[in-house]
């Protein structure tokens, strides 16, 4: 994931809409590396941040979505496609 996208969190109370911003770092040369974290908010207001690494994903924040919310953050980041960029891969 390169842009930041709105993704829907069903959760057991209500429906959340949440913004998931990529964070990246600068390298030597100006390029953007991935670092696999990735900052949550819901209405504007920061949630917490996801860490991806492989099958492994960690949670900081002063807000905890509860597990399940969690993982469904982090399996919907794996799976994300960029649409522009979709034509690409094939």
């Amino acid at each position: 994931m390169v842009k930041t996208v709105k993704y829907l969190l069903n959760t057991v109370n209500d429906e959340k809409l949440v913004t998931i911003e990529p964070v990246f770092e600068e390298i030597t040369g100006g390029d953007l590396f991935p670092t696999g974290r990735y900052i949550v908010r819901s209405n504007d207001v920061l949630m917490g941040e996801i860490r991806l690494d492989g099958d492994r994903f960690d949670w900081a924040g002063e807000t905890d979505p509860g597990f399940e919310n969690i993982f469904r953050i982090a399996q919907f980041i794996r799976e994300y496609q960029e649409p522009e960029l979709a034509e690409f891969i094939d």
